[in-house]
């Protein structure tokens, strides 16, 4: 290790407009130190894959992620998300890996005060697997969050890996879950293997909002992938969130109302009707 600082990972198919603007913040971002970016590709075929292989500063790593109907005839991706993020965790040259998703938009700094706790922290001594970033869903939420687990560990749906602590408990789960719930086992893994995952006091992002699903037609693998979390983690939950409020982290979301206006609106829907049962 140490060809770099940080190595950022990310996977994506077909967001060709919104993985520019993901990457672009991360360019933007005025982190002190070198960075790795790597990209891991399903197989995009809406010109994401022309456009990164002409980025000189990205390493693209291509693994066609297709639909297909496993031996259970379940209707899932070929590859689980654990092995295709795997893919790039495993790739990465840097001792500290930052997972974002390729519709999450970073405030300023945000790389910089992540690294510097961290590796602070862990060079103090503390046995730490990883860091959250507070995030929002835009335009739904005001509040950025992170989400919590059972027994109250942190859940790192977007920020820091330590990658020891990831060799240590064996990476990503490959196998248990298609997809859902994946990141809540790597989190929880740590946690219970001594690898603390801690809330990033300074760290924010922007995630655009997703189309709401109706529930009867909530995919089979998303199901299994439930059941299965909370058969391995039995536990009681201390609390849903940590939330800030108030908070101006200056994220320029412009490439969500230029790219997906269509999630933006749905999500200021869902912001009145949070509203409205809240009342």
């Amino acid at each position: 290790m140490g060809q770099y600082d940080i190595s950022v990972v990310l996977g994506s198919k077909n967001r060709k407009k919104l993985i520019k603007a993901t990457i672009e913040s991360i360019r933007k971002n005025k982190f002190n130190g070198s960075i790795e970016i790597v990209v891991v590709d399903g197989g995009s075929t809406d010109g994401t894959c022309d456009w990164l292989a002409e980025q000189t500063d990205v390493i693209t790593i291509i693994q066609p992620n297709y639909t297909t109907t496993n031996d259970k005839g379940i209707k899932c991706k070929a590859h689980s998300w654990g092995e295709f993020m795997n893919i790039g965790f495993k790739y990465s040259h840097a001792d500290y890996i930052v997972m974002v998703s390729d519709d999450l938009i970073l405030a300023p700094g945000c790389l910089q005060k992540g690294y510097d706790e961290l590796k602070g922290r862990i060079g103090h001594g503390e046995k730490i697997g990883g860091g959250a970033f507070y995030f929002r869903e835009y335009p739904r939420h005001d509040y950025y969050r992170v989400i919590m687990l059972p027994k109250g560990y942190i859940n790192i749906n977007h920020g820091f890996y330590y990658k020891p602590a990831l060799e240590d408990v064996n990476w990503l789960d490959e196998i248990n879950y298609f997809f859902y719930c994946g990141d809540g086992d790597i989190s929880m893994r740590l946690n219970e293997n001594g690898w603390k995952t801690i809330p990033l006091d300074e760290c924010y992002a922007a995630h655009l909002v997703h189309l709401p699903v109706n529930k009867k037609k909530i995919p089979k693998w998303k199901l299994i992938d439930m059941d299965t979390f909370d058969k391995l983690y039995p536990y009681k939950c201390l609390g849903d969130t940590m939330e800030k409020t108030c908070i101006n982290a200056k994220i320029d979301t412009s490439a969500f109302w230029k790219y997906a206006l269509k999630n933006v609106l749905c999500g200021y829907l869902l912001k009145m009707y949070d509203n409205y049962i809240r009342k």
